[in-house]
């Protein structure tokens, strides 16, 4: 398999700058296939470009062209195959493999010194932990993969059924289009997360929207939300997406067991996978004082983040509690929100 110098080297020759077209095979167009995902991973996941942006479009356009040339080779998980050149007429209500729940709120330390004792109880003794994670503000979704890739995006509609929104999914390119998840032996997965804006895009965003004219977005959240019910999915390319992974709720596998037993390994998991997980902001803790101190010292650092959050989600670490502390009809009794107080503003009356 080339490597991306290779590649650059080779995507470079011939005639006016291009390559010989002819002269690749399927291998090849494999090869640079997993080379832009290895570089889209670097970037849109770990924030760490290893090569000019001049650079992968040169890569970029040299799969394109390959591919239209030999339009059999094209992979479903191509790098070029993300924007659709159709429109979406409507959006399908589909059942999620595994209803999402809401999670129970808490406001204050009390709540959460609570929820700690409800949890012992009914742990029974046995020794539990805490894995505490940002609870990000932006629209909830589900993605289910087979044999290795993205066959469906849901929104969490009303927890039981949302609508099919896999079109626009595939336009943001943190979330990638297959997983090698049967190097595991699994089969098919549901995975929850939140889709969101950046403050850095969501403002960049907003002056294109002012220079055109136009009204500006009303904050990152409700920009999100609204991208994903767009009809055109070029548009939702254009407002630069990001998607956090936070939470496995289905796994299908040929061994019928999990490739992990706690939540801290189930975003480490995810994170080795390819997918934005807080994986490196969770935090698991043995007690419920170390929770309380982890959430106020992220709430007083929120507005130095890079995206909105408006709270903490503290979960029993541990998946067999999980299962043994159940479920009420409306949230896990193994999990909580940590709210963040409100954003205090103040406004001035000119006129009455």
């Amino acid at each position: 398999m080339l490597a991306t110098q290779e590649w650059l080297e080779k995507t470079s020759e011939g005639p006016s700058g291009q390559p010989s077209l002819g002269e690749f095979l399927e291998k090849d167009v494999e090869s640079l296939q997993a080379v832009l995902r290895f570089h889209e991973f670097r970037y849109y996941v770990e924030n760490q470009a290893l090569i000019s942006d001049g650079q992968y479009d040169q890569l970029y356009k040299t799969l394109a062209a390959i591919e239209a040339l030999h339009p059999q080779w094209v992979r479903a998980d191509s790098p070029t195959q993300r924007v659709g050149s159709s429109l979406n007429q409507n959006f399908t209500t589909l059942p999620h493999l595994v209803p999402m729940l809401s999670l129970d709120n808490s406001y204050n330390a009390d709540d959460l010194t609570d929820f700690d004792r409800k949890a012992r109880e009914g742990a029974k003794g046995e020794i539990l932990a805490y894995c505490v994670e940002p609870k990000f503000d932006g629209a909830s979704i589900s993605l289910v993969y087979e044999n290795d890739q993205l066959v469906r995006a849901l929104t969490r509609g009303d927890g039981v059924a949302g609508e099919e929104i896999t079109q626009n999914i595939r336009q943001i390119r943190s979330i990638p289009l297959s997983a090698p998840f049967s190097s595991l032996g699994i089969e098919q997965i549901e995975i929850r997360g939140e889709i969101i804006l950046s403050k850095q895009a969501f403002d960049a965003y907003n002056q294109k929207l002012i220079e055109k004219g136009e009204s500006p977005l009303a904050n990152p959240r409700n920009a999100a939300a609204g991208s994903l019910r767009m009809k055109d999915p070029k548009e939702v390319a254009e407002r630069n997406l990001d998607g956090f992974f936070y939470h496995i709720s289905h796994v299908q596998s040929t061994s019928g067991q999990l490739a992990f037993d706690t939540h801290a390994a189930a975003l480490d998991l995810l994170w080795k996978m390819g997918f934005r997980s807080p994986q490196k902001e969770k935090k698991v803790f043995a007690d419920i004082e170390g929770v309380i101190a982890f959430c106020a010292q992220y709430e007083a650092q929120r507005d130095d983040l890079p995206y909105e959050i408006d709270g903490m989600v503290v979960k029993v670490n541990q998946l067999a509690l999980q299962d043994r502390l159940g479920m009420t009809s409306h949230h896990p009794r193994w999990a909580i929100a940590f709210k963040f107080k409100a954003r205090q503003a103040t406004t001035v009356l000119r006129q009455v």
